[in-house]
């Protein structure tokens, strides 16, 4: 059987795409209860979220990532099915929606102040817990695409560690007390492309053929 035969075969097999699935939600969800756990535990929630989290200048830091993981997980796992051409155009939209968000509040904070919320209190903290947190998330990514036939391992791990990322990131945020995009943006971002990184090098390794 000729190469290209055989990816046409397992392109139109429908049944290979049913494990890929299967293994996702039976380790993400506890990957994900994991990680809250973890959280609640070691770090602890910000209470009331109703006043802390969900304030329309304030939410964002939780929607955000939250999305940004939500939209690249589909992504992610049709890197599976090895003629699969996802797009990735959609992803652009949340780091463009940041940049906007850091740009507003760049521009409506006061001279004098700018420096001390993009500093915030705990840079080290959000780049150890982000990826931390996310790691859970990503073994169970990666666990799913092993049971595909991935053609492109680095880019699926790197949208993987996208996705783990941004799921991640927004369980941290029911932590965080850093309220201003100038922190949030830039230092939640550094903590997802570390994650991302992370799945492209393990990805390149471990889903090749």
């Amino acid at each position: 059987m000729k190469t290209d035969d055989l990816l046409n075969m397992l392109g139109t097999d429908r049944v290979a795409e049913r494990p890929s699935g299967t293994v996702l939600w039976r380790w993400l969800v506890p990957a994900a209860l994991f990680s809250f756990a973890a959280m609640a535990v070691g770090l602890g929630v910000r209470f009331p979220l109703s006043q802390s989290l969900f304030p329309p200048e304030i939410l964002p830091k939780f929607v955000l990532p939250l999305l940004l993981g939500i939209l690249a997980a589909p992504l992610a796992m049709r890197f599976a099915r090895p003629l699969a051409r996802p797009r990735l155009a959609w992803l652009w939209v949340i780091p463009l929606l940041g940049l906007a968000l850091l740009a507003f509040a760049y521009i409506t904070t006061p001279s004098q102040a700018r420096m001390m919320a993009f500093t915030g209190k705990s840079i080290i903290p959000c780049l150890v817990s982000i990826p931390a947190l996310s790691a859970p998330l990503l073994a169970a990514f990666l666990m799913a695409l092993r049971r595909g036939a991935v053609m492109a391992p680095m880019r699926a791990g790197l949208i993987a560690g996208f996705a783990a990322g941004g799921l991640g990131t927004a369980i941290y945020a029911l932590h965080c007390t850093e309220d201003s995009p100038l922190f949030y943006v830039i230092w939640y971002g550094a903590g997802i492309l570390i994650t991302a990184g992370a799945g492209a090098l393990i990805g390149r390794k471990l889903l090749r053929w």
